[in-house]
């Protein structure tokens, strides 16, 4: 059997958390690439990251020159340099984490089983698969098992007489990344009431069962050499009990059922293992049922509340474009998820010039979202107060500075000052891709600076200069403010659209609307990325002037 990782952090498009990856190849990549053999989508994770090598029945860690770096518990793996993988080892990718599973020798244990055996009870006397029946009845009857659980450990009680508690605990995800899971004891119930709230469960053995995956029968576990160094092991003086995983139907365990006795002269056995492995397999199944049944009120509320948050944000964007003599106005905007880090934004001041605008929150979904919603209302703000472009980036530079840095935000914007009355132009970029101009005359796409030098993106220094350049539109001529989420799509071999794509889809396009130019774009963009989902925010505002 390969080792495996076992998912215990997830990123928003990675494997989800409690997902076993069994490492069978060779070599195994990990990255945003689609190639990767386990792909996360994440913006702070490398496309190509890390990789898992298996050599002569050892595993090791090679991180590939990756910006964020790779841990392994805690310390960082040096670049293109292997680090030998151990049982338990937790390996950190940026917000990815996942524990490394390496088959245990199974020559120590006493009896073991995994959960997925049809062959358990052929053998059990009549009265015990009464007993399995009807605990299975009950499980199946009900989503709400916090009142059921006590029931089922009287029937086990019932069921096996030398039990004297029973213990069900669940492994929750770790609050910190680096941390081991959690674990929540869902049921503690003793066969004499009194001793209940003294009763207490070993560590050792729950994380040795959940990590295996298999159930577990100790005759005495203070002398059982697979629990050795286990200090509660010791403290509670077990002498024999069974530990069965409960699994999901990825055979992933999420939780265990344990069943012990302090008297040294009582002694559980292989069929009483097969027995309570069944009881298990029933439990695991009601219990995911349970909480994908949570989960999914959980999700359609989450649904409920990205639903109206995009309402809201859309609310921040112009509802229709402007009307100014002379010229004419198309935006396309597309967030990568329910709601996005893209902006932008016409506003008309009070002197007859038009300010367009284009910005981009660094990240994506609802933090980035939050800060959108902090733009819009200081872009209504600084512009009308500023008759200067670069006096109103740096005035929005300064207002949006105490929210980004503390969370190492930053905001990248293109502000277009529009004079309709002298045709003079002026642009303002913090970071920002270059603005471009669309030619009719000769199908092309120019820049529209004369340098590609701009100020840094907004957020990132307090005090940062920022300088407005003219800009000439002559008749006929569009400019066009994207977002770098049209430059960076990717295809299905990763590879990007980027400008040369942007400017193969207009080339020699001839005289064109400022909606028939986006569109265009657009469609050649759909068609670059082939089904793929986008991986940012697209945004395209064209201004042509007529």
């Amino acid at each position: 059997m390969p080792a495996a990782l076992q998912v215990t952090r997830a990123v928003p498009e990675g494997p989800p958390v409690g997902t076993l990856i069994h490492l069978e190849a060779e070599r195994v990549t990990l990255g945003r690439k689609t190639s990767c053999h386990v792909v996360l989508r994440d913006e702070a994770i490398s496309r190509l990251h890390a990789r898992i090598l298996s050599v002569d029945g050892a595993y090791y860690i090679e991180d590939l020159d990756s910006l964020g770096g790779t841990l392994v518990n805690g310390t960082a793996s040096p670049a293109q340099r292997r680090t030998r993988l151990k049982h338990n080892d937790r390996i950190r990718i940026c917000g990815f984490e996942a524990v490394f599973l390496d088959p245990p020798d199974s020559s120590t244990v006493e009896a073991s089983l995994t959960p997925s055996a049809h062959t358990l009870l052929e053998t059990q006397p009549a009265e015990k698969l009464r007993g399995l029946l009807e605990i299975s009845a009950s499980l199946s009857k009900t989503l709400d098992l916090d009142p059921l659980l006590p029931k089922i450990a009287e029937s086990l009680f019932a069921l096996f007489k030398q039990a004297d508690r029973c213990f069900l605990i669940v492994a929750e995800e770790a609050a910190r990344a680096g941390d081991k899971p959690r674990l929540r004891t869902r049921l503690v119930q003793t066969r004499d009431a009194k001793d209940a709230p003294l009763a207490r469960y070993s560590t050792t053995i729950v994380e040795r069962c959940l990590a295996s995956a298999e159930a577990l029968l100790f005759a005495d576990a203070m002398q059982d050499e697979r629990f050795e160094g286990g200090i509660s092991v010791g403290d509670l003086h077990i002498r024999s009990g069974m530990c069965v995983p409960l699994c999901r139907g990825d055979g992933a365990a999420f939780g265990v059922i344990q069943l012990d006795t302090l008297d040294q002269g009582k002694k559980f056995k292989k069929d009483d293992l097969e027995l309570l492995t069944g009881v298990a397999n029933q439990a695991s199944i009601a219990l995911e049922n349970a909480r994908l049944h949570n989960e999914g009120i959980r999700q359609a509320k989450i649904e409920q509340d990205l639903a109206m948050a995009r309402e809201v944000q859309m609310s921040f964007l112009p509802g229709e474009p402007p009307e100014v003599a002379g010229y004419e106005f198309f935006a396309y905007y597309q967030p990568a998820r329910a709601v996005g880090g893209d902006y932008y934004g016409y506003i008309l001041r009070q002197d007859g010039r038009l300010v367009v605008c284009v910005g981009d929150v660094a990240g994506k979904g609802m933090p980035a979202a939050l800060l959108v919603a902090k733009l819009s209302s200081e872009m209504a703000a600084c512009v009308p107060a500023e008759a200067d472009p670069a006096r109103m980036i740096e005035q929005l530079n300064g207002r949006m500075y105490p929210f980004t840095k503390p969370r190492h935000r930053f905001v990248t914007m293109a502000l277009m000052l529009l004079d309709p009355a002298g045709h003079r132009h002026a642009l303002v970029s913090a970071g920002h891709p270059p603005p471009l101009v669309y030619k009719p005359a000769t199908g092309d796409l120019v820049a529209a600076l004369a340098t590609d030098d701009g100020g840094l993106p907004l957020g990132i220094d307090e005090s940062c200069d920022y300088q407005a350049l003219p800009v000439l539109l002559h008749p006929g001529e569009t400019l066009l403010l994207f977002s770098d989420g049209v430059t960076e799509a990717p295809n299905a071999d990763d590879e990007e659209f980027e400008l040369a794509g942007v400017k193969a889809a207009v080339r020699g396009l001839g005289p064109a609307t400022a909606r028939h130019l986006v569109e265009t774009i657009v469609r050649a963009l759909e068609a670059h990325a082939a089904g793929c989902p986008p991986f940012d925010d697209i945004t395209v505002v064209a201004v042509r002037r007529t």
